[in-house]
This record gives C-alpha cells, sequence and structure tokens, in this order.
C-alpha cells in the first residue's frame, strides 16, 4: 500500500478464530518448524514452573498492516512464536541501512515491487524459488513477475496484495446528473471524457487530478494498453513507445475535460470533497477500500454517502486490452539478515498461501493474490458499508482476471516513474506535444534508471 493512514474502528475488535489450512502443515512445515528449536532457557529456580522462551518474529510495515490481522490466527497455530510489529515510520530507510550493516534487519518486510526488485537483484533477500515452486498456478503470472529477479531466475517474495483497480463512483449521484440508465462497464475512453465533461458542468468531479500531475493515472492508462514503462528483462525504457504515446493521449483527454478535481490525493480535501458530493468518482485500486471505510464514517455513524459507493472497470476503447491497472500491491520479502528465516517462510505461507490466513488480511482492504481465497466463499461474500448489499468482491475477483500480463516493474521503474510525474505537466498545457515530451521523458530518466536498473 501507499498514501497517507487512517485510523479505522475495524481495528477495535478482535477476528474471530478460524482452522488453519492443510498445506501449511504439511510434513515439510513441520520439520522446517522442528529445524528451529528455541534457545536453551536458564535453569529454573528450585520450586517454580519451567518456562519456555519463545522465538520472535519480527515484521516490519506500516501502521495498522492487514498483516497483524493475519499474525494473530498464526500465533494460535504456533504459540511459541511471538510476533513482534513495530511499524517503523521511516522502515525504508531503516532497513536499508540495517541490510549495508548485516544486522539488525527484521524477519519479514512489506516490500513494494520496485524495493523487491532492487534489493533482489543485488542478493539482500532470502531466495523463495523452492517455496513457491508447485503453486505458481495459485498467482497471477503478474504478481509473480514483480516477485522474480529476471538477472538471477530467483523468486524473492511471496505475492501480496494484487491491487487490480477501478473506477469507483456513487451511483446516486450519477443518476441525480441524468446518468442513472448507462452501462457504465460498457464505456470506452471517449465517453468516459464526455460524461466527466458533462458532470463537470453541474458541479460534480469524476477523478482527482492535481495539477501538479499524477503518474498513477498515466501507467494504469499504459498497463491497461498492454504496454510497459521498462522492458520485462529491466534493460531497456520502453515508456516513450507508440504505447506510451497512446496513454498519454488518454491522459490529456481527462486533463482537457475538466472533470478532475485539482485537489492532493487522500488530503483532507480530497476526503471533504468526496463526503459532500463534490468529488463522486476516483480511479482507485482494491486496498483504498479501508481507508474509504474510515473517511466516509460519520463520528454519530455513518456519512450519507454510505452504501451508494460502486466499482466499475476502466474504459475501454481502441487499443485497450485490459480493463483495470495496478497501483501499489506489495509482497512479503524476508532479509537476509533477518534471523529467523525458517519462521518467516513459515508466516508466508500462512498469510498469503492459505485461505485463512489470506481471509484475515483481506478484512481491511487489501485483496492477498492467492487464488483458491478469491475463489472462496468468505471472500465473495463479504460486505462494506460504503457499498451496501453490492458484492464489492464479486467485482476484484472478475477485475483479477484483467490483469496485464506484459505489465513489468522491475528495478529502475522508479527513475521512470519519478521524470513521468514531475515532466507530464508541459505534455497536458501544450508546452511539448505528446511526442516530443515522450522523447524527453526517457532522455531525462536514463541517467537515473542507468543507475539503478539490475545489472
Amino acid at each position: 500500500m501507499t498514501g497517507k493512514r487512517a485510523d479505522s474502528n475495524l481495528w477495535a475488535g478482535r477476528l474471530s478464530r478460524r482452522q488453519f489450512l492443510a498445506w501449511v502443515g504439511t510434513t515439510a512445515g513441520a520439520l522446517t518448524l522442528a529445524a528451529c528449536t528455541a534457545p536453551a532457557s536458564q535453569q529454573p529456580a528450585e520450586g517454580s514452573a519451567p518456562t519456555t522462551e519463545k522465538r520472535q518474529l519480527i515484521f516490519w510495515g506500516h501502521d495498522q498492516h492487514p498483516i497483524d490481522l493475519a499474525a494473530e490466527g498464526f500465533v494460535e497455530v504456533y504459540p511459541d512464536i511471538e510476533w513482534v510489529s513495530p511499524h517503523p515510520a521511516d522502515r525504508v530507510e531503516k532497513i536499508k541501512a540495517a541490510m549495508a550493516a548485516d544486522s539488525g534487519c527484521p524477519d519479514l518486510f512489506w516490500a513494494e515491487a520496485t524495493d523487491a526488485q532492487d534489493w533482489g537483484c543485488n542478493d539482500l533477500l532470502v531466495d523463495l524459488t523452492s517455496e513457491l515452486e508447485g503453486h505458481f498456478d495459485e498467482y497471477h503470472p503478474l504478481k509473480l513477475n514483480e516477485t522474480f529477479i529476471a538477472k538471477t531466475g530467483r523468486y524473492v517474495g511471496w505475492p501480496g496484495d494484487i491491487s487490480v483497480s477501478g473506477w469507483y463512483y456513487r451511483q446516486d449521484k450519477l443518476e441525480e446528473a441524468g446518468f442513472g440508465d448507462i452501462d457504465v462497464n460498457a464505456l470506452t475512453w471517449t465517453d468516459f471524457v464526455e460524461m466527466a465533461s458533462a458532470l463537470r458542468e453541474q458541479g460534480m468531479y469524476s477523478f482527482v487530478f492535481p495539477a501538479d500531475g499524477w503518474s498513477a493515472l498515466f501507467m494504469y492508462a499504459l498497463h491497461q494498453l498492454g504496454g510497459t514503462a521498462v522492458s520485462k528483462d529491466g534493460q531497456t525504457i520502453t515508456v516513450g513507445d507508440e504505447k506510451g504515446i497512446r496513454a498519454m493521449q488518454i491522459v490529456k483527454q481527462l486533463w482537457d475535460s475538466g472533470g478532475g478535481l485539482d485537489v492532493a490525493w487522500w488530503s483532507p480535501p480530497y476526503w471533504a470533497a468526496l463526503k459532500d458530493g463534490e468529488l463522486i468518482g476516483d480511479f482507485a485500486a482494491a486496498w483504498a477500500r479501508g481507508f474509504w471505510e474510515a473517511q466516509l464514517a460519520a463520528e454519530s455513524g455513518e456519512s450519507e454517502t454510505a452504501g451508494q459507493w460502486r466499482i466499475a472497470k476502466f474504459p475501454g476503447g481502441e487499443g485497450i486490452k485490459y480493463r483495470t491497472g495496478v497501483w501499489g500491491g506489495a509482497q512479503l520479502v524476508s532479509p537476509k539478515c533477518g534471523e529467523h528465516t525458517e519462521e518467516a517462510i513459515l508466516f508466508m505461507k500462512y498469510a498469503l498461501g492459505s485461505v485463512d490466513g489470506a481471509s484475515r488480511c483481506g478484512q481491511w482492504g487489501i485483496i492477498p493474490a492467492y487464488r483458491p481465497y478469491l475463489e472462496s466463499e468468505e471472500f465473495l461474500s463479504m460486505r462494506s458499508p460504503i457499498f451496501g448489499d453490492w458484492a464489492f468482491n464479486e467485482f476484484w475477483a472478475s477485475q483479477e482476471k484483467e490483469l496485464s500480463t506484459e505489465f513489468y516493474r522491475p528495478a529502475g521503474w522508479g527513475a521512470v516513474n519519478t521524470v513521468v510525474q514531475r515532466e507530464m505537466v508541459p505534455i497536458l498545457t501544450g508546452e511539448y506535444s505528446i511526442e516530443e515530451g515522450m522523447a524527453r521523458i526517457v532522455e531525462l530518466a536514463t541517467p537515473d534508471f542507468e543507475r539503478t536498473r539490475c545489472v
């Protein structure tokens, strides 16, 4: 996940206990546990009861992390393991320093795709290839690609949040504006832009578009077209090719429509606009749900928007191959400098490779990529106050099948994305033509890309 955190009343109570599914408890798993005996404890004083020292499993992730929900079930199954989750605010810089010093590392870390690719390229993460073999068909190829290091041929992360995306919208506001009868899932980008312009004339905004740009919109469109900003092997910038040019044309249509609200993403004005009915839609990932639930609930109860939200596929049209996109979508990694690798792998299998663990993680917004979970009744029957009785996870399950198999984020991708963010506005305002602007992005991104790509 990315973005500013928000408090949630979903964390107030403990989730119900579920039975741990069978495959994590296989013989291999039992042998793994047996191989990791706890350090010998001191001889207890005469007359006192013997004590067993627990092994600590240390996890670093953002505050109020869904992985902590899976940990509740994990320690019930393995009571001799103590879950330690401090949530350091500066966790990325802190883990970089710890890995450089080969000391003070956590056993588990919630890593964005580009960080995992960077650290995996530099041989800083535990090789999970043998653990994932035999389970590849349980995860979408895109999520496996993000854990795979082309240079070494190894998988260094366990597929985590699938991060499918869609267009969140208020159905009551569309009806109020005269668009209640349209099939939002049949819209092309041209149709969407026309609707966004018409809604703007009625004082409603269909998405957020800050004045300083938003690279996520570009990456969404690029994903839809079957494009990628960096080649699969991570050695070539491809953002300026014909698919990159077409993606920027779509983004310019959105900009020119006037339908984008100029506020910072997830800032106080953003949430106020959602609550007031000024912002009636936005492009967002599935993991946004937990934050929306927290922000759209009034102190005395649910807000007026409760139950009115729905999600649609991204618009289609000429050249569009996929009706969703990826934003965020982290994975679990285990630094080599951690002390409890075998326990860390055991936890990965439980949290992101069993229906029990995945269902616990999925309570707060992220969608674990584990396909048996996506097919489970527990996932499909989930409901949310912002969607009312609408089966939103049935929609997300269908969107999983819309993920591209051609979109890559290897080491060096971040350098390209940074320049797209910085340089897109001069293209959108006409300072450069789209073709000139995309060529300029490639040129400006090349030095940092060459420095950060995996070689």
